[in-house]
């Protein structure tokens, strides 16, 4: 048990290292947008095309990357896509024009596509079923806390006129590589169905590969309803997630008044409010999975995606003052990725064999990615005409009541498949103890 315990714990600082980082760099360039605009002479429809290609090669590259780590060793896997990938962020730091600055951006982020594949097989492989929602809530949330460290440093750095983006972008570079030196170091590759709980005393490294991926396996996760449901209801999270996590700064900025220093600081508390919601999300998530392992997840889906319209709503059509932005946005942060985190991922682990989990990840990631990336370079002009808040408003509250319908499809899908997994695994456990029988039969 402690041996076990001390594995967790090690996973979870190397791989929330890595998500700290990943953090960061997904938002640096809207944190630093205001000042890299007036360094290069950009537009909105600039940040909206640097930002959204990058996701759309990111995510293009992440089924790649998903069905390497379902193959291979996911920690060396970690390794080179989140390490070594790290120069070319630096590189970023350097560029003088836009089209230098779009091109690194792609080839840096590509990179960056292999760590929620690698890591979500990971955890799953290390964390059983009742505790995969606190697993991502955990690592999202340490995650998250990139993003407010950022916040603030990049803050003071866009007040070093013409260089400060540039030493945030270099750093960063810089720490990307080090977490690559920290997974190499902290990860151990845990055996593929060691957390099952119908596998866990039988399963080894040797038998472990009678279930090894193949390109064929790859069709089970396409008939998957709830992965199908995952794929579509979360593009229209994740279109508001992004949409929020790209233009909210350069609105404070733009919309609201304050100035290119104060209002990433004002966004990290927002951050804060999600970790906190993130890791809160696992936990509720986790508890009412265990009163009602058909139903609990699917019920905490609504709830925080039921809580967080109006918040979204009074924020982007009455909120004038600093409280008045502030609590909803909070409230808001607070709830916007309980689905993802608490009820999506588990779900996922919860009807994928372990053989395949990394790219069904890597698929999730890529139709969630792209479709929110499409959609938000295309209101990139329309934010041009209208505005950042108009904007805001169609991408946050009208994609959000869509993402609301579409859960109650969960209660006809997932139970089903839930209970054909468990089954699965409980013929992989008798194929194995028959094995076993077998092998230890005196001659």
């Amino acid at each position: 048990m402690t041996a076990q315990r001390g594995t967790r714990v090690r996973s979870l600082v190397a791989l929330g290292f890595g998500f700290f980082i990943d953090s960061a760099e997904d938002l640096a360039l809207p944190m630093l947008f205001p000042a890299i605009r007036n360094s290069l002479g950009l537009l909105y429809s600039h940040l909206g095309l640097i930002d959204n290609i990058r996701i759309i090669f990111q995510t293009f590259s992440g089924p790649f990357w998903g069905m390497l780590a379902d193959k291979y060793n996911r920690k060396w896997i970690l390794v080179i896509g989140t390490g070594v990938w790290g120069i070319w962020t630096a590189l970023c730091g350097l560029v003088d024009s836009f089209w230098q600055l779009m091109v690194l951006r792609i080839v840096a982020c590509i990179g960056l596509g292999c760590l929620y594949p690698a890591a979500f097989s990971i955890l799953g492989d290390i964390f059983g079923p009742r505790d995969r929602g606190k697993a991502m809530g955990a690592i999202s949330a340490i995650g998250m806390f990139g993003i407010v460290v950022g916040a603030l440093v990049f803050g003071e750095l866009t007040a070093i006129p013409e260089i400060g983006w540039r030493i945030g972008l270099v750093g960063l570079g810089a720490m990307s590589v080090l977490s690559g030196v920290v997974i190499a170091i902290l990860i151990k590759n845990p055996v593929r169905g060691a957390a099952e709980p119908e596998l866990s005393d039988v399963i080894t490294e040797e038998a472990e590969v009678q279930f090894a991926f193949s390109l064929k396996k790859v069709r089970e996760v396409l008939r998957s309803g709830t992965l199908w449901l995952n794929f579509i209801q979360g593009a229209f999270i994740m279109t508001c997630i992004n949409a929020l996590s790209i233009f909210f700064v350069t609105w404070l900025v733009d919309d609201r008044g304050y100035s290119e220093s104060e209002a990433p600081i004002f966004f990290a508390g927002i951050v804060i409010s999600l970790a906190v919601g993130s890791f809160v999300a696992g936990v509720v998530a986790d508890w009412a999975d265990v009163r009602s392992p058909k139903y609990g997840r699917i019920l905490c889906s609504q709830g925080s995606i039921a809580i967080t319209l109006p918040a979204l709503w009074y924020l982007f059509t009455r909120a004038q003052t600093e409280m008045q932005i502030l609590v909803p946005s909070i409230l808001a942060g607070f709830f916007l990725d309980w689905t993802r985190r608490g009820v999506q991922q588990p779900l996922a682990h919860a009807v994928t064999k372990p053989e395949l989990r990394s790219t069904a990840m890597a698929l999730m990631e890529f139709t969630q990615g792209a479709f929110a990336s499409v959609v938000i370079i295309l209101f990139g002009n329309f934010a041009n005409q209208y505005g950042l808040t108009t904007t805001l408003l169609v991408l946050s509250v009208g994609f959000w009541s869509i993402a609301l319908v579409l859960t109650t499809l969960y209660y006809f899908i997932y139970p089903r498949e839930a209970a054909n997994f468990r089954q699965e695994m409980k013929n992989r456990r008798e194929v194995l103890i028959g094995q076993s029988q077998i092998a230890n039969f005196p001659e």
